[in-house]
């Protein structure tokens, strides 16, 4: 009974020293619009709206024909602490357009974004939006994510998915991420 005990918890804490490992994810998406549409960065607090419908309350926005972003994160696994550093860079196609004045804006999610996990947060949003006067736009949504773990084979995705935005969808999130703690009210 002993030996069967004794192998047991050797075996559990070899699982455990193989499933704590170091790892380094890298993603990138690249958000397109055809020239009926915008793509637009918005950072702010995240509220329900009515229906299916966000508001986001932020304090400004970057338009341009396309953005891409790119993220980072590398995890530190020891014995008895986890360490994680994440960064985000984002690119704009030509032109960007800036603006710094306060704004609120009416969100409906894309299928597959889940905003609601995310209401009452800081969060870095992009969406489509339509240019005035055209009543639909084709948006080209490309991911590619690789993670490399130490010990462990590497793995990649990539993904594309091609959407018509149409007028009646307004402002469409199709990427929310989490920049900082709950919003003060």
């Amino acid at each position: 009974m002993y030996r069967i005990f004794s192998a047991t918890v050797i075996a559990l804490g070899i699982a455990a020293a193989a499933s704590a490992q170091d790892s380094t994810t890298q993603s990138k998406t690249k958000v397109s619009a055809d020239s009926d549409a915008r793509t637009i960065t918005l950072t702010g607090c995240l509220e329900r709206g009515p229906g299916s419908l966000f508001t986001l309350r932020g304090s400004g926005a970057v338009a341009s024909d396309d953005v891409t972003t790119k993220s980072k994160t590398k995890t530190e696994v020891d014995r008895d602490e986890t360490r994680t550093k994440s960064r985000t860079d984002i690119e704009h196609g030509d032109h960007p357009e800036t603006t710094g004045l306060a704004a609120t804006y009416q969100l409906t999610p894309q299928q597959g974004v889940d905003l609601a996990a995310h209401v009452g947060r800081r969060v870095q949003i992009i969406a489509v939006a339509l240019k005035p006067g055209k009543n639909d736009a084709d948006v080209k949504i490309k991911d590619q994510t690789k993670i490399e773990r130490e010990g462990a084979p590497d793995a990649e995705q990539k993904s594309e998915t091609k959407r018509t935005i149409s007028r009646r969808d307004g402002v469409t999130a199709v990427s929310v991420k989490p920049i900082g703690g709950a919003c003060a009210h």
